[in-house]
């Protein structure tokens, strides 16, 4: 079995998060966001696997090489184009054996081994969505199969959502409806979009059954990015002692990571090498680099490399962005770089 990972998006909904750091490399809980979906493959048994990086995704290809228990292969997407087009740019380099597609934006801690070891179908994650369904691809079930599937529509007919894990048996229907959407030039939403192969898949009589994922993360602007790292923290975070300061688990603190007299926790995740000194923070993450001094921080989003002093910020209206300039994110975060 081969995976494709898409990961060359601009990440334009974590702005300014993403102005330096890829959204792969965003950190949640410690973490990038690709080092879990890089977990999760080489945890079902995959070694070969195929990145689709933009034209500046060097970082990217820096991460993942020094990892060596697994092949990483990259393809290059020069336009914005869509998930669609992303992968169909693979189709080269996959043959005829089972084929798993993540999304670079999401963190999934279900169990997917079962999927390597039966690919004995077309497999779609899903998981049931509330709210505004108009927001996600939706998928509609009839006797245990798919039977439609549409990409954020105006008017929903389901509440089953596409989770952004699919697996298939063989690649070549994929390929095949994938290459019909580019030479055709049919978009949606100004993107080659993967559920509209698939709903041709559909269309030619493929069998597409759903699988359910519980434990999914999404990662794609700065309030959800934040949520996943409570929720990851409240799984897996760790507690510490610091001389000279209070520490409120979860937390998750890198080990060359300097805390001077401050109150850190819960859910905080401070990266490599970051120097928090007389401060208050809460429900936050801290880059790598970062400085802060003399501030009280909660519901906020330091990037790597800032430098922060005297602020004081408590679930303000909206992120942050250079020269303290209003961005798009959430209601309930800020954003400092």
């Amino acid at each position: 079995m081969k995976a494709i990972i898409p990961v060359a998006g601009s990440g334009s909904r974590l702005h300014p998060v993403t102005l330096e750091t890829p959204k792969a490399l965003v950190p949640v809980a410690g973490k990038p966001v690709l080092e879990y979906l890089l977990d999760q493959v080489t945890g079902m048994g995959i070694r070969d696997v195929v990145l689709v990086i933009s034209p500046s995704g060097d970082a990217i290809r820096r991460y993942v090489d020094r990892r060596d228990d697994l092949e990483a292969r990259y393809i290059v997407q020069r336009e914005p184009l869509g998930i669609g087009h992303a992968v169909h740019l693979c189709a080269d380099l996959v043959d005829d054996e089972p084929l798993l597609v993540l999304l670079g934006d999401v963190i999934y801690l279900s169990d997917f081994a079962f999927l390597a070891r039966a690919p004995s179908g077309n497999a779609i994650g899903v998981k049931r969505v509330a709210g505004d369904l108009s927001r996600y691809g939706l998928v509609e079930i009839e006797d245990g199969r798919i039977t439609r599937l549409v990409e954020k529509p105006d008017h929903p007919e389901s509440d089953l959502a596409i989770a952004g894990i699919y697996c298939f048996s063989s690649p070549r229907p994929l390929m095949e409806g994938l290459d019909i959407l580019v030479r055709s030039d049919r978009r949606t939403r100004n993107e080659y979009q993967l559920t509209d192969a698939l709903q041709w898949m559909v269309e030619q009589g493929e069998h597409l059954v759903p699988f359910e994922v519980d434990d999914l993360y999404d990662c794609g602007t700065p309030d959800r990015l934040l949520e996943a790292n409570r929720r990851l923290l409240d799984l897996n975070g760790g507690r510490c002692d610091i001389p000279g300061s209070v520490i409120i688990p979860p937390v998750e603190i890198a080990s060359d990571a300097r805390v001077h007299r401050s109150v850190i926790g819960p859910h905080v995740a401070i990266s490599s090498r970051a120097s928090v000194a007389r401060t208050v923070v809460r429900d936050a993450t801290i880059g790598s680099h970062a400085r802060i001094e003399n501030c009280d921080l909660r519901g906020s989003i330091v990037t790597p490399h800032a430098v922060l002093a005297d602020t004081v910020r408590r679930f303000p209206d909206g992120p942050v962005g250079p020269g303290g300039l209003g961005g798009r994110g959430g209601a309930h975060c800020e954003v400092f770089v």
